[in-house]
């Protein structure tokens, strides 16, 4: 899904770039070409010819660009340079148009023109407003007196405030004003691409917290400061006068400052630390140093303009190779618009290139010269821009991811957490209950659990042939009439569609309806054969339910069988821990526990009790004749016989042999010996029959009642065991109450 959403989102991004593209070029070219000449009007630059003056000490000023260009230096020698502008204007006529000197804007602390003793065109600053008040300057213009005609003579001179070539033209007022009208839209275009770039990258980063859009902001302020420095309208921003303190040393500064910044917002947008960590730390070292020298720079200005006349080169030269290093990596790993990013950097690089070899006169001072470098300045923000925005398709599908994760989280810690309280509420519910019972518990509150996790209508717990039940549990209970016979109806088919599938949905129709009302989940329970079992989940609508969905009720479904599962198998190994495996009364140790407590029961509350000590009479005869196979036979029936003649909460077990106890709560002397003489009676009306044979046996019973004070069955016991003996030496076949105390038995006779 999230290489869907690079592809979709790669094009969209190179759009962006393309008409970002196209409308700079738009502009620069409505900027830069020339403009259709007036007709009739001569509209050529008259020829001119520059003549270098001596200073003082006979130092001569170089010309540059063909001798069409002054220069100036930050040296002594070349720092202030006078020179003579020869050209002829054509004969004055009616049409004769205004004639204007004319200089590109550079860095230059002061320009003065005139005639000596005739016309003074006034001084000119790099570092203060224009003469004529334009808002955005974009050269000098000195307007010659409407009189002059025929060969003249201008003296020049300039001191210079940083390297530079002044190029002097003299050319119609029309064509003055057009070029006045392409640079100022120029400008004005790039302070404001600047800024609205920087009040985008602003919000952005408010409303992303990423702090890249940081960076980018920092970047767009920096350009912006950077071409006012070096178009001269620093002062538009400086309240304080700091642009004629500062000089040549605040453009070089400010220079630094945008390289510096330019480095900073590249390395976050190409993700340099996570690529080239070694490359992203010696960049920003590189980066701590370029605003030490700033400083330096401004602290002792004019005194390193030596120094900064082949420094700013250097480093400008140095940060375009830095900058494309980091981007042709980031094109590498497939940054978005990384590839006309370093088309940008590049242009920048090589107008910079142009602006330094303009200055030097190597070049003509044209506006693609002089202006060039802010050009690749703003189509490098603009890319810069769209790609930064492209990122953020990347960061919002992390953030989705992990808002997923931390959901997926939350969900799964509800699902174990529903799991928890499904586990202890089962062990809680199932401790002490009756096996029949054990399945509705179980089902019950999975249901329960399941439709917290799970949303559903209805939820339906099937059953059949689970260890011998079969159990139908429905959620809500107030659909259990409803659904019990349309469930009965269903089960062949249902058995079915679950052959060999753990689940199945469909939807659910009405009657001479074709849209459905609802979805079906069938979920198989892990029963063993020859039992099945299932679980029906209805949810209103059409929304199938998911397949994480349907994993949680397996495993609940699992979970809660396998309680299910243990609490049988404890009911089961208790039943055989207690109970005599072939009579099925409980055994000797069972019984000898059921003793004590009910004695101790009976003291407590003060409620009668009595014990039956019952004996097979000549049981050993039995064996003998018939064999231990009959005995066995014979001991289940007298049992079944015993068993039958008790009440609920009577106690029965095999205390040994053919020996049985019954416990009697509440019951009395008299009450206990009718109990016992039905026993005795019973067996005696019996038939025992075993391999067509008729076995007729009879019991002796020995009958005692728990006296006051006793709280430990022995004594009771052992009154009741010496009562058997006594109906024994009776005659057998009845029952014999014990005395409270026994005599001792006569030694003389």
């Amino acid at each position: 899904m999230s290489t869907t959403l690079a592809r979709l989102e790669m094009p969209r991004a190179w759009l962006r770039a393309v008409g970002l593209t196209v409308l700079v070029l738009l502009v620069l070219a409505k900027a830069f070409l020339p403009g259709a000449a007036v007709p009739d009007v001569p509209d050529a630059p008259l020829a001119i010819s520059i003549v270098p003056q001596p200073d003082a000490i006979g130092r001569v000023p170089a010309l540059g660009h063909g001798g069409r260009a002054l220069l100036l230096g930050v040296d002594e020698a070349q720092r202030t340079a006078r020179a003579e502008l020869h050209f002829e204007i054509p004969p004055r006529t009616s049409e004769s148009p205004q004639w204007v000197l004319w200089m590109r804007r550079v860095p230059v602390e002061t320009l003065k023109v005139g005639v000596d003793g005739v016309w003074d065109g006034g001084d000119r600053s790099f570092l203060l407003p224009d003469a004529d008040g334009a808002p955005l300057p974009v050269g000098y213009a000195y307007r010659l007196p409407s009189t002059w005609e025929g060969e003249v003579r201008l003296q020049l001179s300039a001191t210079a405030l940083r390297t530079a070539a002044l190029q002097p033209e003299v050319m119609t007022e029309a064509r003055y004003d057009r070029e006045v009208q392409r640079t100022t839209l120029l400008n004005a275009f790039g302070y404001a691409s600047v800024f609205t770039l920087g009040v985008v990258g602003l919000a952005l980063f408010f409303a992303s917290r990423d702090q890249s859009f940081l960076w980018y902001f920092v970047f767009c302020v920096s350009a912006g400061l950077l071409m006012a420095a070096f178009d001269g309208h620093a002062y538009l921003f400086d309240p304080f006068g700091l642009t004629q303190v500062l000089g040549g040393a605040g453009m070089h500064a400010m220079s630094l400052v945008f390289e510096v910044a330019a480095l900073w917002v590249l390395l976050d947008y190409a993700e340099t630390r996570q690529s080239r960590p070694l490359l992203e730390s010696a960049l920003n070292h590189a980066c701590v140093f370029l605003l030490l020298v700033a400083g330096v720079l401004l602290a002792w200005r004019q005194a390193l303009d030596g120094f900064s006349a082949w420094f700013m080169p250097v480093a400008w030269f140095g940060g375009c190779i830095a900058g494309v290093v980091v981007t042709l990596d980031a094109w590498r790993r497939r940054v978005p618009m990384a590839a006309p990013v370093l088309l940008s950097v590049l242009a920048m690089g090589t107008g910079m290139l142009a602006w330094e070899m303009a200055a030097r006169g190597m070049l003509g001072g044209t506006l693609w010269t002089l202006y060039g470098y802010q050009a690749a300045m703003m189509l490098c923000a603009a890319m810069l821009g769209v790609g930064l925005i492209s990122r953020i398709s990347k960061y919002r599908e992390q953030r989705d991811r992990e808002q997923r994760a931390r959901a997926d989280s939350e969900r799964r810690m509800y699902r174990e957490a529903v799991r928890t309280e499904l586990l202890t509420a089962l062990q809680t519910s199932l401790r002490g209950a009756q096996e029949d019972a054990i399945q509705p518990i179980v089902f019950r509150h999975l249901l329960e659990h399941l439709r917290r996790v799970v949303p559903t209508t209805t939820a339906v717990a099937v059953a059949r042939g689970y260890h011998g039940r079969d159990t139908l549990v429905v959620q809500p209970a107030s659909y259990l009439s409803e659904i019990e016979d349309t469930i009965g109806q269903r089960l062949q088919t249902l058995r079915r569609q679950m052959a060999g599938s753990l689940e199945l949905q469909r939807p659910v129709t009405k009657t001479g309806a074709s849209v459905p009302v609802a979805i079906e989940a069938l979920v198989a329970l892990p029963v063993r054969p020859p039992g099945w079992g299932l679980i029906v989940l209805e949810r209103a609508g059409a929304t199938v339910f998911h397949p994480d969905e349907l994993t949680v009720v397996r495993e609940l479904a699992r979970l809660a069988l396998l309680q299910a599962d243990e609490a049988i198998a404890a009911l089961h190994l208790r039943y055989t821990a207690e109970v005599d495996a072939l009579t099925g009364a409980l055994n000797r140790r069972s019984l000898d526990q059921a003793l004590l407590r009910t004695f101790q029961e009976a003291s407590r509350r003060s409620i009668p009790l009595s014990v039956l000590f019952v004996d097979i009479d000549r049981f050993k005869s039995v064996n003998d004749e018939h064999g231990h196979a009959c005995g066995d036979h014979c001991l289940r029936e007298v049992a079944r016989i015993i068993n039958e003649q008790l009440a609920e909460d009577d106690v029965f077990g095999r205390y040994g042999g053919e020996e049985f106890l019954v416990i009697l709560p509440g019951r009395q002397s008299e009450m206990a010996r009718a109990v016992a003489e039905n026993i005795r009676a019973a067996l005696e009306a019996t038939a025992i029959e075993y391999q067509e044979r008729v076995l007729a046996l009879s019991v002796s019973i020995g009958v005692s009642t728990q006296t006051a004070g006793e709280t430990l069955p022995h004594p009771a016991v052992d009154r009741a065991d010496k009562a058997l003996y006594a109906a024994k030496h009776a005659g057998r076949n009845r029952v014999h109450v014990a005395p409270a105390v026994f005599a001792p038995r006569s030694t003389t006779a």
